[in-house]
């Protein structure tokens, strides 16, 4: 009723609140109309209804009027008496007692749309229905007033309780397919959920998981993988303050990024702290292909937007995630496999240098091509429209079957990229990762005046820094290794934890990412790690990436 204009008061007769409606397309029966007696309620329904019906313009019997009315007399009303003890609740949904409302008006809040924000009393779920008269009731007389001149606030919609199946939306699970989804099938991939994509997690004929994904990690380091990487986020920023707006974005600087380069990106909130990383593409002086982390797509795009709104810079944001697939051939053999294939790119090392972007076609698909290299062997990333990305997976295969090319998956990703001590957002970060704690201080320009999170990490650094993701290498045999998220320690105390394992058939031993104390990141610094079991183990800090450590094959 309040929501279709009704008014509330006070009737001292009766000690209730009464409703009063004009006319209109909303008619009261019932308790709500102050009715008290089953028959009174069931006359006041007719009433409504045969007023309700001639509305609409249906002929009705005229209803009796309404009977002589009885009476008023107060009902039941709890008197008002503090617990010298509290533990009197007025408000269920927020935890207020008689003291906090009375309380608030001894600070001056004295009127009833003051004592609710003051207090939040009738903001819970139930928005009021069990708590306003009450209310009233006591800023009434802890202010010296009557009921009728304090009123109540007018409550929100939903006038019923929701279920909780309503308010956990739709109930089927949200997936989605990568163009390729198709060929990883029909190649015998392992598929598995991640977040909401179906990736690949290997691919095996009859090996078991173990050995399939330790050959498609050999097939890489020493002859071509190709890699499925459509899911990664794909944003296009465009505009004559395209540089100017990354710049502000981003830690490093893109301003003055020479078109044709390709540059890392390193995103923080306002906190100082790590949200995502990828690569930025300058293919024009006003156009930048930028990459976003799988799972921080969504709240990437949705920042860039806020940010665009908040500096008005002459830029358009568009997200390509879903129309754009892309490939990632890498290994010592990629260049091969390219140069096999028909194309107007130049794929040689001195034309097609390590961190450069180029477009143009491969195998007649439109296509733009990164050099970048998470694997840490010779990569291509390439990125084309979604409905082409089967033709030119189709076409890499092909042209890389001479040379022993393999597709491999998500595993044996993740192990190639620990063996270059590689990060990944969310798995090695957290909520209060700054740069500095993942020694990525080479990340963060020292000339730029402002970035989002540059105060930030200006005060934390002020602050001292107690932890350093590192390096930690097992020895070969070992037999009892940490799981991730097994708890580093020092003197006993807990000071980080295990973020990343897994063997490396590369080096013939487990490898880790882990946080330890800052005092212990060194390069042969030994730490205390607590396995599953309880039981301790020593391990050695690298200092340095633990296969190829001066990045001498990914710039072959």
């Amino acid at each position: 009723p309040c929501q279709a204009g009704g008014k509330v008061g006070y009737d001292a007769a009766t000690q209730t609140m009464a409703i009063t409606l004009p006319e209109g397309p909303v008619h009261l029966a019932g308790a709500v109309a102050g009715t008290d007696e089953i028959e009174d309620a069931i006359a006041s329904g007719r009433r409504a209804a045969s007023a309700a019906l001639s509305r609409l313009g249906h002929a009705v019997a005229d209803e009796p009027p309404a009977a002589s009315p009885k009476v008023a007399r107060p009902r039941y009303v709890q008197p008002i008496v503090a617990d010298p003890k509290g533990r009197d609740f007025v408000d269920f949904d927020e935890d207020l007692q008689v003291k906090d409302l009375q309380n608030a008006t001894k600070d001056g809040y004295r009127e009833i749309e003051l004592v609710k924000r003051f207090t939040t009393v009738g903001m819970g779920p139930s928005q009021g229905r069990h708590s306003a008269l009450a209310t009233a009731r006591i800023v009434a007389e802890a202010t010296g007033r009557t009921v009728g001149e304090i009123g109540i606030t007018t409550a929100r919609p939903p006038v019923g309780p929701e279920t909780l199946g309503v308010l956990a939306g739709h109930h089927e699970a949200l997936e989605r397919r990568t163009a390729l989804h198709a060929r990883h099938v029909a190649l015998n991939a392992a598929m598995k959920p991640v977040g909401a994509w179906w990736r690949p997690y290997h691919y095996s004929d009859s090996s078991s998981a173990d050995e399939a994904v330790r050959e498609e990690i050999l097939a890489v380091r020493e002859g071509v993988g190709l890699l499925d990487v459509s899911t990664l986020g794909k944003l296009e920023i465009r505009g004559p303050d395209a540089g100017e707006f990354l710049d502000r974005l981003y830690t490093m600087a893109h301003a003055s990024q020479p078109v044709g380069r390709v540059r890392y990106c390193l995103m923080l909130n306002e906190m100082g702290s790590v949200v995502d990383d990828g690569v930025a593409y300058r293919m024009a002086q006003d156009q930048f292909y930028v990459t976003a982390t799988t799972g921080a797509v969504a709240r990437v795009y949705a920042d860039m937007l806020f940010w665009n709104a908040e500096w008005r810079l002459k830029v358009d944001v568009l997200n390509l995630t879903g129309a754009f697939s892309g490939l990632n051939v890498t290994g010592p053999k990629a260049r091969q496999v390219l140069e096999a294939l028909q194309s107007d790119i130049d794929f040689s090392r001195d034309a097609f240098p390590y961190l450069s972007g180029r477009e143009g076609t491969v195998a007649g698909v439109p296509v733009r091509v990164m050099r970048i290299g998470f694997t840490g062997e010779l990569s291509y990333e390439l990125h084309c429209p979604s409905s082409l990305a089967p033709a030119l997976w189709d076409a890499v295969m092909a042209a890389g079957r001479p040379h022993g090319l393999r597709p491999y998956g998500l595993e044996a990703s993740r192990i190639l990229r620990l063996e270059k001590g590689h990060i990944l957002i969310g798995q090695d970060t957290d909520a209060i990762t700054t740069p500095d704690e993942l020694g990525f201080g080479w990340a963060v320009s020292k000339k730029k005046p402002f970035f989002v999170g540059k105060r930030s990490i200006e005060m934390r650094a002020r602050l001292g820094q107690t932890r350093k993701l590192v390096g930690l290498q097992f020895p070969a045999g070992a037999s009892n290794i940490p799981g991730e998220s097994c708890l580093v320690l020092r003197n006993g105390a807990p000071v980080g934890q295990i973020t990343s394992v897994g063997y490396s058939p590369s080096l013939g031993h487990y490898i880790a990412l882990a946080y330890v104390h800052v005092e212990d990141q060194a390069e042969g610094s030994r730490v205390t790690v607590k396995c599953r079991n309880g039981e301790l183990v020593h391990v050695p800090v690298v200092g340095h990436a633990f296969f190829d450590p001066t990045n001498a094959r990914q710039e072959i």
